[in-house]
């Protein structure tokens, strides 16, 4: 794992009066920060994601979210928390970028090709209504916990943090979830394999 930059005193002495004006909602504070920190952040995400536009995305995220919520972000050393906020972001964005190709993957293989044949597609149809209909009979917290892990990539800690419930509960209703779908799915497995071959 890469290290976080060293500081000196004066570097560190810096930093902490940065932080007391950011909080005290000094925009000229702010600027400074960004000035400072936004090209080694950028550097990093754009080293990782294989993106300037991306790269870019992430980091302006970053900003918004340090100001927005100035006064109620825990921040006790400042380039700390923005060198790991950058590295927890590029992990997200590629994890999201995962779970939608694979979604896309999965379509895109199953989406009949305009040859197919009207049982094909009544097929694919009945593949696709199955699956959104055995999310949707899932209780509403369980779904939409799933819905956020699975079709929107957020990870349990983004969940957790937005529905304001323990990470272990996260965990539990999305187990609980992909129980239950397995079970109430089990005829999915013919319909690919239906399609496939």
């Amino acid at each position: 794992m890469q290290s976080l930059p060293q500081h000196t005193a004066a570097e560190d002495i810096q930093e902490e009066c940065l932080l007391t004006g950011l909080r005290a909602g000094d925009m000229e504070a702010f600027e400074q920060i960004y000035k400072l920190y936004w090209k080694r952040l950028y550097a990093i995400a754009a080293a990782k994601l294989q993106s300037a536009e991306e790269a870019e995305e992430v980091v302006q995220e970053l900003f918004t979210t340090l100001w927005e919520k100035r006064n109620t972000l825990i921040i006790t050393n400042l380039s700390h928390y923005l060198f790991s906020a950058v590295r927890y972001r590029v992990i997200n964005a590629i994890r999201s970028k995962v779970v939608h190709k694979s979604y896309w993957d999965f379509y895109r293989t199953f989406i009949p090709r305009s040859e197919s044949s009207t049982e094909e597609v009544v097929q694919y149809n009945d593949l696709n209504e199955a699956f959104e209909n055995a999310v949707n009979a899932l209780p509403e917290k369980s779904q939409t916990i799933f819905r956020l892990s699975r079709f929107e990539g957020k990870s349990v800690q983004e969940i957790a943090k937005s529905l304001k419930l323990s990470e272990k509960a996260i965990e539990y209703h999305v187990t609980k979830s992909l129980k239950v779908l397995k079970v109430q799915l089990k005829d999915f497995i013919y319909l690919i394999l239906l399609l496939l071959y």
